[in-house]
């Protein structure tokens, strides 16, 4: 079947659309006006049958620097790769999706496929793939089953939150949860977050929220205060647990495990899969922290490659050691 390389304009967005949403690799962050969020102007490869109907798709993420385009995963979207009718995606049509790729493109500085795609990558000069995971809860059993499952430790931070009394408050205010990244979390990721992170948050909240896909909740304390947020999106079999942050206060008192618990009651005996967008880092406390309620690990193979000059190369080794180096520092 013929594959096409499709810019802005050609992309049919209905027909992507409706591929998407009945793809077994189905997930939100594909539908053409999350896209349009998180990675405007993005482009695609597109696999046809004998009527040009799509039966395939890849979104390109591509940005510009000094003239150059490239490939980065854009921010609040840890999945992308290939979606298609079929339960798997052939070997042949994941190589030349990424030939296409590898024409187009002589940088990718990382480039994340989906938990459903086994990435089978062509013989192509300096081409780098790794595994990185995410944690799906499958939620399909009773909340009794599933709380049975969380840790030792999980089960009394959730008995600390309710004896402080909290209580949830679903809001479409997403301002609280950004103030509380801000002055609790921003300062310890290196090099800073900037502002248009933050807009584009609020873009993607309200784009959510227009299309009733979006949950986000407070905790409460005794005094009325809010001490935790969390913002999760809910489309196609899948709850995302997108974005999240709290105060020290809120911390101490367990307001984003009460949060969790909502939503694994509330869709407990249902055939969703909870994704807590894991980082990569696999012994972190965030992760330990994800891993208290019971959930397994899924695959995610990230590709990237550098088809750079030679000194460029160089000079980006360089630049990124030196990075390493300051990170270790300041986590010293």
């Amino acid at each position: 079947m013929p594959i096409l390389y499709l810019k802005q304009p050609d992309i049919d967005r209905a027909q992507w659309d409706a591929l998407v949403a009945q793809s077994p690799q189905r997930q939100v962050y594909s539908l053409s006006w999350y896209l349009d969020v998180v990675s405007p102007g993005w482009e695609a490869v597109v696999e046809l049958d004998a009527a040009g109907q799509y039966t395939a798709v890849m979104p390109v993420p591509w940005k510009k620097k000094l003239g150059m385009r490239y490939i980065q995963q854009p921010l609040f979207c840890q999945q992308l790769g290939i979606y298609s009718q079929d339960t798997s995606v052939t070997a042949a049509t994941c190589q030349a999706f990424v030939q296409e790729l590898y024409l187009r493109f002589r940088y990718i500085n990382g480039y994340n496929f989906n938990t459903g795609n086994h990435l089978a990558i062509p013989p192509l000069p300096n081409v780098w793939v790794a595994q990185h995971s995410t944690l799906y809860l499958h939620l399909h059993k009773a909340y009794r089953q599933l709380n049975h499952a969380y840790s030792t430790n999980q089960k009394r931070n959730l008995q600390r939150a309710q004896k402080a009394g909290l209580t949830l408050e679903e809001s479409s205010d997403i301002e609280p949860v950004i103030r509380f990244f801000k002055e609790e979390a921003a300062s310890r990721i290196y090099g800073g977050v900037a502002e248009e992170a933050y807009a584009q948050l609020r873009a993607l909240h309200q784009a959510l929220q227009e299309r009733g896909f979006a949950s986000l909740f407070y905790t409460l304390d005794r005094d009325g205060r809010r001490n935790s947020g969390a913002l999760f999106t809910v489309w196609g079999g899948h709850i995302v647990y997108l974005f999240n942050a709290a105060p020290q206060h809120g911390r101490k008192q367990n307001g984003r495990t009460f949060i969790l618990d909502h939503m694994i009651r509330t869709y407990a005996g249902q055939e969703m899969v909870l994704d807590f967008e894991s980082p990569g880092e696999q012994e972190s406390a965030i992760v330990r922290f994800y891993k208290s309620f019971g959930p397994e690990t899924m695959p995610i193979p990230t590709m990237r490659y550098n088809q750079l000059p030679g000194s460029v190369r160089f000079l980006q080794g360089v630049r990124m050691r030196l990075v390493r180096k300051l990170k270790g520092r300041q986590g010293a």
